[in-house]
């Protein structure tokens, strides 16, 4: 009972070492799914989903390529924004899946039927992307204390559903619209074609910004309405 005690008391001061903050993301001129929370920005050329899902504000990035010819991503030239710093997409680890319709782009290239998987470590900072496949890209390196600085003076006092059942849990919440939520940040995106050796560049601007933050001394698997892996919640620890 006593070594029982003793750690109860190890676990509870553990915890208390940090504050987390539970955000809520929405975007100005993506279009939101409900159901999972992704971000989708689609026309001809291609679909371009965000997510958001997990610690530290991860950026998953999920670029379609909707056309006959390969479209090219460059991480380089692609950042992500906020308060005037940016960030570069550059680097990392890409996920490469999905299906390849039969065409001919010239230059002896040809794609048969069939579906590609792989995963690939680039050094270089632009990602081919085949026709009708798509990539996938997460940016982990983006200074997630950056989303802290949301004054003490903006959360109320609430409760919120427990994810367990029971009675509801105590936390301090925060609400904002477009205009006043003091989190706003961009994400740059550059892709392009290739005419004859000429880049031929389109640059997409998405704009995003936390609607709601709460803040709590549990994690996010305690609360109901949160810890889904959906695309437009993120937690950080503060510390105390």
């Amino acid at each position: 009972m006593k070594t029982l005690l003793i750690i109860c008391v190890a676990i509870g001061l553990l915890s208390s070492c940090s504050t987390y903050q539970m955000n809520t993301l929405s975007s100005t001129n993506t279009v939101h799914n409900e159901q999972t929370g992704e971000f989708k920005l689609e026309n001809d050329s291609v679909k371009i989903l965000y997510s958001f899902a997990g610690e530290n504000v991860p950026i998953r990035i999920n670029i379609y390529n909707k056309l006959n010819e390969p479209i090219y991503a460059d991480w380089e030239r692609s950042a992500f924004v906020m308060d005037k710093k940016s960030t570069s997409y550059a680097n990392g680890v890409l996920q490469v899946n999905g299906s390849i319709s039969s065409t001919s782009i010239g230059r002896g290239i040809r794609y048969s039927d069939g579906n590609i998987s792989a995963q690939v470590t680039l050094p270089q900072n632009v990602t081919f992307i085949p026709p009708h496949s798509q990539v996938s890209k997460t940016i982990t390196n983006v200074d997630s204390r950056e989303f802290q600085y949301i004054a003490d003076t903006l959360f109320a006092k609430s409760k919120l559903p427990s994810g367990f059942g029971g009675s509801d849990l105590k936390v301090k919440i925060a609400k904002f619209e477009k205009d006043n939520s003091p989190l706003f940040f961009k994400s740059y995106l550059t892709l392009y074609t290739l005419n004859n050796s000429v880049q031929k560049l389109i640059t997409y601007q998405n704009d995003f910004y936390v609607s709601e933050a709460f803040r709590s001394s549990l994690g996010p698997e305690n609360f109901a309405n949160f810890g889904d892996n959906r695309g437009d919640h993120f937690y950080i620890k503060i510390p105390n």
